[in-house]
């Protein structure tokens, strides 16, 4: 255990994570944030495959969207499909407490590491598995990442601007939440140890994650045969619930999302006769007419920039915000305050992230360590916790098993 996480919640914790790409690294990002010992298996030579998406960070191998996953870890490299290779992460499942895999469903199983395996070694271990669209059924067998899912969950159809055609949303949503729902199954499977001694498989599709995102819509939709429009910068349920275009150009989101909000909100924009007009008196009215309300709405927000409707929004106590880019909101003075960004490079090699947003008083804060390099961390892992010899270890390389980082920079 690194005894810098001595104090964090699950210090004593480990997990092996057989884990690729952006869901499943996600979710056991967050367990070595709280301060688990996390493993994570690759392949030789190859690797996990986000280390080659987006722009190359702290080499060819660590690109943004690999570091940005896969801080607090420690590296080794398995073939799996050989006997050895199987046989060592066996080995080392009989010494962790979760094992968490986001293959397609039955390929750990043809790896002789599925549930049973490797419960039938270390009986208690808490199994997380993401599948794109579940075990079994249909559409078990298909691939899929952020992107397609996005849009065969609907997620993309309910995104974009009224009368035009559906819209990615900009970050991988479902790859996050999906992690975030697994994270929560494991989490709750480690409480309930004391009461499930025989361990869990816990399960998460990303389809039913990206559906769950949707919870909102999903009784009238199914109920009653409703289809959720695309209303752009506006929402579907709430009116006035969306951006505003102002003078300068600019937008500023509007969250009246309740009667006494939209009451203030026709004094803050002058028009004191809409609070008590039939049409416009409650949510349902508004939904009703809200090709009446929003025009002449538009046109008021357009005559004034938007620091100037802030200060009068602010002044109504009317929910608001400006609608900043990325870049701009990175530069916040809340940001800085809540050291929302975390440098997990070097000396001279600077690496920003997103650090973990979960704190508690109960618990230290501690620095993160750089996301792994490959092999980093094969020779100690395999000497440290399964006991091999310097020279079993270089058998291993030699039979193309594992293969260690070296010195010179071979494995970066």
């Amino acid at each position: 255990m690194n005894q810098d996480h001595a104090g964090l919640p699950l210090a004593g914790i480990r997990v092996l994570d057989f884990t690729h790409a952006a869901a499943g690294p996600y979710a056991t990002m967050l367990l070595a944030d709280l301060g688990a010992e996390v493993i994570k298996i690759e392949k030789p030579g190859r690797g996990d495959g986000a280390r080659f998406m987006g722009e190359p960070m702290l080499g060819p191998r660590e690109s943004d969207y690999y570091v940005s996953l896969n801080r607090n870890k420690r590296n080794l490299l398995l073939d799996l499909r050989t006997p050895q290779g199987r046989d060592l992460a066996l080995d080392l499942a009989g010494k962790c407490d979760v094992v968490m895999e986001n293959f397609r469903p039955g390929v750990m199983d043809r790896l002789g590491l599925g549930y049973a395996d490797i419960s039938a070694r270390r009986p208690g271990i808490v199994y997380g598995s993401i599948s794109a669209f579940g075990a079994t059924g249909p559409m078990s067998g298909r691939p899929a990442n952020d992107i397609i899912m996005q849009a065969v969950s609907g997620l993309m159809g309910v995104t974009g601007e009224q009368g035009g055609g559906p819209v990615r949303i900009g970050a991988p949503l479902t790859d996050f939440a999906t992690g975030l729902f697994c994270l929560s199954g494991v989490l709750a499977a480690l409480l309930a140890r004391d009461r499930h001694p025989e361990g869990q498989h816990v399960e998460v599709a990303m389809l039913d994650a990206s559906i769950a995102m949707m919870a909102n819509y999903v009784p009238s939709v199914v109920a009653l045969g409703k289809r959720v429009p695309r209303l752009g910068r506006a929402h579907a349920q709430i009116v006035p619930y969306q951006a505003f275009e102002c003078s300068d150009g600019t937008y500023v989101m509007v969250g009246a999302f309740t009667n006494g909000f939209w009451r203030r909100l026709c004094e803050a924009v002058g028009q004191p006769g809409w609070i008590d007009d039939e049409r416009f008196a409650s949510n349902v009215g508004r939904l009703a007419h809200r090709e009446e309300l929003l025009p002449p709405l538009c046109a008021i927000f357009r005559q004034r920039t938007r620091e100037e409707w802030q200060a009068v929004l602010d002044e109504a106590d009317v929910p608001n915000s400006p609608v900043l880019e990325l870049d701009e909101t990175l530069r916040l003075d809340q940001i800085t305050h809540n050291h929302t960004v975390q440098d997990v490079g070097t000396v001279g090699q600077p690496c920003p992230t997103a650090r973990c947003p979960v704190h508690s008083d109960g618990w230290p804060s501690v620095a993160a360590a750089m996301p792994p390099r490959m092999g980093e961390h094969s020779a100690e892992v395999l000497r440290d916790l399964l006991g091999k010899s310097e020279a079993e270890i270089g058998e291993l390389v030699a039979a193309g098993v594992t293969d260690v980082l070296e010195t010179s920079g071979a494995g970066t």
